[in-house]
């Protein structure tokens, strides 16, 4: 193990290599004996799913001490690792204001109930479902639709992001090692969840979570003993480290500074994520209960800090391990430019790889391969769900209990040949977490109207309703790309932040206008406005 001082950097006469690495054969055993118990789970788990209700929402009979481990399982997955890293690789201590504002906001869900407590009394399978039984089918399809494109497009980078991690925690600089462990790596994940639906996630969420667990509890342990306080402190403030969030020449990785607005508009999304992100609320809807699904919230909060918190730190000491290093400092710029398979997502899995020890390095590998399949497998049947459950079998008409399986079954596999696809071919031109909150503010912004305006206001109506789910896909204009374009042709200087604030204002003014101005002919029964009606 390798001891750093702030004073001194490594110990002794120790020259390192950007891809030194402590990954050994054992290593990689401890990481194959984990990917085939997964198989071994799947094909378990497929007997027993008897209907969709087994497939997509395991029975309604998620108890809360089960309910809580798979939505962390879900939610902490490695690509939250990366990208929190990242920042913390990029922007220190700064980037820890996105994990206070969702435990915040979970937690705040959680004590008052808003929205959850509600959709988990309605008895839906997802969050289209609820758009028919409050507007109708028309709403549903065109919902569910705009949601699949949001959530294929937001998940079209975890598959890259895991993959880095395996590749340079495990020393291989070829890019096409990057391209066949993407391909391996997803089909693991296809062959599991295909067979066994909700069960076989939830049981290997919950696995997860407990390997995952004990794997970060080794990187924070592992961190803190090489780096030590006074290297957080002293390398990242005085060795060219310290980052001011407000100053105008640092960019947040999307053209702007962290400023107040990003912070709104973080603040906006994390919000409107935690109610309505649909593998977050499939948990609600698998809970028995509307109070289990509520105290599920008040508990995660505590998860959700510690999600985002933890892998910042991660990322300072990483940051504080290369800038004692200016030799490899400069060789990781180097490879970042030149090697394809290296970016700043990188740079956290090269230090790990140097600092944790052999045995140790292999199950923390596990641990973080964990927290990529069990955000894979949910996400996976969540989209699936929603193109069997709210697109396909609205138009189709009656389907059979095993004609919607099967559909969800193929859906999963297009799903995953289109992740395939857009990880090999599309190069985020911001941070990761930057892509992932505009991608997601696609279909958030105008489920957030449509989803409280019906549970709380009696005005809502079907022509709002579609209008903010359509007026979501402006926001597919604060994409990298898009956003050059804009400026290009229109002489503006709009960035991300802009862009996707104006998304979320713009769903909801359409919201409100249309219901107005197109009021239903048959009023919907007026909810009562108390949160808790229990």
């Amino acid at each position: 193990m390798l001891k750093f001082r702030p004073e001194t950097g490594i110990e002794g006469d120790q020259t390192i290599s950007l891809y030194d690495t402590n990954f050994t054969l054992l290593d990689w055993s401890i990481v194959v004996c984990y990917l085939l118990s997964s198989i071994v789970i799947g094909l378990w788990a497929n007997r027993y799913v008897g209907n969709l209700s087994d497939y997509l929402v395991a029975g309604r009979k998620l108890r809360l001490r089960l309910a809580l481990a798979t939505m962390t399982g879900t939610e902490l997955g490695l690509v939250t690792v990366m990208y929190m890293a990242e920042l913390g690789f990029t922007q220190q201590y700064a980037s820890l204001y996105l994990a206070f504002l969702e435990a915040g906001a979970v937690l705040l869900i959680g004590l008052t109930g808003f929205v959850v407590y509600r959709l988990r009394q309605s008895s839906i399978m997802t969050i289209p479902e609820y758009y028919e039984q409050r507007y109708s089918q028309s709403v549903r399809v065109v919902g569910a639709t705009v949601m699949v494109v949001s959530g294929v497009l937001n998940m079209g980078l975890f598959l890259k992001a895991g993959s880095q991690f395996l590749t340079a925690v495990s020393g291989l600089q070829d890019e096409m090692y990057l391209k066949l462990i993407m391909t391996g790596l997803l089909l693991l994940v296809l062959f599991y969840t295909v067979l066994g639906g909700m069960v076989s996630v939830v049981i290997t969420d919950l696995i997860q979570f407990l390997i995952l667990g004990t794997g970060m509890v080794i990187v924070t342990g592992v961190v803190f003993w090489s780096i030590g306080w006074d290297g957080l402190s002293a390398i990242v403030t005085e060795q060219n480290g310290y980052y001011d969030p407000f100053h105008p020449e640092n960019n947040s990785g999307n053209g702007n500074p962290i400023g107040w607005l990003q912070i709104v508009q973080m603040a906006i999304v994390i919000g409107s994520a935690a109610l309505l992100w649909p593998t977050s609320a499939a948990r609600t809807l698998s809970c028995q209960s509307a109070e289990v699904a509520q105290k599920l919230y008040s508990l995660s909060s505590i998860s959700f800090l510690a999600r985002r918190a933890l892998p910042v730190f991660w990322g300072i000491g990483t940051f504080a391990f290369f800038a004692s290093q200016p030799e490899l400092f400069q060789e990781f710029h180097q490879a970042v430019e030149t090697n394809a398979s290296i970016t700043s997502l990188s740079a956290m899995p090269l230090f790990l790889a140097k600092v944790v020890p052999t045995g140790l390095l292999g199950l923390v590998t596990a641990g973080m391969i964990a927290a990529f399949m069990s955000t894979h497998d949910s996400y996976l049947l969540c989209w699936s769900g929603v193109i069997t459950q709210d697109i396909i079998a609205p138009i189709a008409g009656p389907m059979s209990q095993r004609s919607r399986i099967l559909t969800t079954r193929i859906s999963i596999f297009v799903i995953g040949a289109m992740l395939l696809t857009w990880g090999l071919w599309y190069e985020v031109s911001s941070d990761l977490w930057g892509y992932l909150a505009v991608t997601g503010a696609v279909y958030l912004s105008g489920a957030i109207p449509t989803v409280v305006g019906g549970l709380y206001w009696k005005r809502g109506s079907r022509a709002g309703a579609l209008a903010a789910i359509l007026g979501g896909l402006s926001g597919l204009l604060a994409m990298g790309p898009c956003v050059v374009l804009i400026n290009k042709l229109f002489a503006t200087s709009l960035n991300g932040t802009h862009l996707t604030l104006l998304t979320f204002v713009f769903s909801s003014v359409a919201y409100i206008v249309f219901s107005l101005l197109i009021p239903d002919r048959h009023a919907e029964t007026s909810p009562n406005v108390s949160v808790n009606p229990a």
